[in-house]
């Protein structure tokens, strides 16, 4: 009997885990395309295995190790061999990330509306289009690409330092 119980709740915790809304990070530029499946416990694809817990992303994004310790006000840690260090705070009603990812100076804010600034080698200006998508432009050592579109999942909209780790990572490529 006691096996049946053991048996009975392994399948309702296996159901709950499968009943969890599938999520996708979604960024698409000229030269990149990015899809990414995000949980609550972490965020997947073939350049990113992730790992969330209540206070730190760790794990790997394109071929290097990333190791952050994510509070209210900063995300903190390495990411391949270069420091991060990003400040985060609210601004006119804009989360708003400054200071360095993967040693490379990083500045943007996000509102519903609008995500623009530096992020590593980059510059952005996207815009909320009616389907929640952003959609715009992005300036990188390349040169100007356009049209560029991000999809923010609900999964990480929820945390400013999830969403502003995981955004300084995938958007500084």
């Amino acid at each position: 009997m006691r096996t049946s119980h053991i048996f009975t709740a392994a399948l309702l915790a296996a159901s709950a885990a499968w009943a969890e809304p599938v999520q996708y990070l979604d960024l698409r530029t000229p030269r990149v395309a990015l899809n990414a499946r995000v949980t609550g416990q972490d965020v997947s694809s073939p350049d990113l295995q992730l790992g969330f817990s209540d206070e730190a992303l760790r794990g790997r994004a394109f071929g290097l190790p990333l190791n952050l310790s994510l509070d209210t006000a900063r995300v903190r840690g390495i990411y391949g061999s270069g420091p991060v260090d990003l400040r985060l705070t609210q601004e006119q009603g804009a989360l708003r990330a400054k200071g360095t990812f993967g040693g490379q100076l990083t500045d943007f804010q996000v509102t519903p509306q609008t995500l623009k600034g530096d992020v590593g080698r980059c510059s952005y200006e996207l815009k909320a289009s009616e389907d929640g998508r952003y959609q715009g432009w992005r300036s990188c050592l390349a040169g100007l690409e356009n049209p560029v579109s991000l999809s923010i999942p609900p999964a990480l909209g929820n945390d400013d330092a999830r969403l502003v780790a995981t955004l300084a990572l995938i958007l500084s490529r």
